[in-house]
């Protein structure tokens, strides 16, 4: 069993009300059980908040208006433009986050700063027609996301969902072992192991990237060694944004089954088998074919597969893939 510290220790910026902050437009918190209860174990947060640091707390709550043709930031009550303010903050809190190198962000929903996704954008006169008007991201988090564009971010809302829980822990965790692997000075044979080792998840997420990744590897050698190790951050940063789907993660257990298939007894293929399928129908989780797996594994032997990630991308104890609903 893995325990919590063969894995890397997590970097994330997260929005400071989500930690339990009061530092929210009524001076309260909006205090994440998740974040504050589970990621909190296996992460050192960046914390941030544009309105408190610009506005202060308590304050009035702020909009996104559409100003001649211009999203600004408006004080709902006393129409006060915030906007540059707000820029300014945003600029030099992701220039950190960047140097900071961390390996996701969870960023506050609904937020006119923060939000990820479905931000209004209301019309001069202060009315919202629906699908009339634009929605957007928040400044702050716009301004991150294009920064930084394959970083992994999420809003605490949307954590709730165990696909796109299971897709951003398995990003956060990645990104942090390549980071760790690079405060290492790896050489050539420590690049072609993580490579290694990373096939399979590397394959679940995006086999067509996986396969440009192969020959920058190959080609590695000590006199160009900075460069292949940029050249493959760029694919491998890439590779894991992407969102598991179910087919691909099919594929890829049928390839880990193909080590076996010639000395697993008549009984046992069946049961793997059968196991895939109520995978395929979303009747059992990911969870219960990787057990019949590692029984293989562990059964006949693999020296190849013991170290492959895809069995062990983040804590156990996460049980982010004993969840049904955590792959599409």
């Amino acid at each position: 069993m893995h325990q919590v510290n063969d894995f890397p220790r997590l970097k994330i910026a997260v929005s400071d009300c989500l930690k339990g902050v009061e530092c929210r437009y009524n001076g309260g918190h909006a205090q994440d059980d998740f974040v504050k209860n589970q990621l909190a174990k296996y992460a050192d947060f960046v914390p941030f908040c544009p309105e408190a640091a610009v506005i202060g707390t308590p304050r009035e709550t702020i909009r996104l208006v559409d100003v001649k043709g211009q999203v600004r930031v408006l004080g709902s009550k006393s129409n006060t433009d915030y906007t540059d303010g707000l820029q300014d903050y945003a600029e030099k809190c992701v220039a950190l986050i960047a140097q900071r190198n961390v390996d996701g962000a969870v960023v506050k929903s609904r937020s006119p700063s923060c939000g990820l996704e479905r931000i209004k954008v209301y019309r001069e006169s202060g009315e919202w027609f629906g699908s009339n008007d634009p929605m957007t991201q928040g400044l702050f988090t716009g301004h991150l996301q294009k920064t930084l564009p394959y970083l992994a971010i999420e809003e605490e809302g949307r954590l709730q969902d165990a696909w796109l829980r299971e897709n951003f822990m398995m990003q956060v965790f990645s990104a942090a072992r390549w980071r760790e692997f690079l405060e290492s000075e790896p050489n050539v044979a420590d690049f072609q192991r993580f490579h290694r080792d990373h096939k399979y998840l590397l394959m679940s997420k995006n086999e067509a990237i996986y396969r440009q990744m192969g020959p920058i590897v190959a080609q590695a050698d000590s006199a160009n060694l900075t460069s292949a190790l940029q050249q493959y951050a760029e694919l491998f940063h890439q590779a894991i944004a992407e969102k598991a789907k179910r087919g691909q993660m099919i594929n890829v257990l049928q390839h880990l089954y193909g080590y076996f298939k010639k000395q697993v007894s008549a009984d046992e293929k069946v049961f793997f088998h059968d196991a895939l399928e109520e995978f395929r129908e979303g009747l059992i989780p990911l969870v219960a074919v990787i057990k019949v797996l590692q029984q293989f594994i562990h059964h006949y032997g693999s020296e190849y597969l013991q170290t492959q990630i895809i069995f062990h991308p983040y804590p156990a104890e996460l049980a982010l893939r004993s969840s049904i609903s955590a792959y599409r």
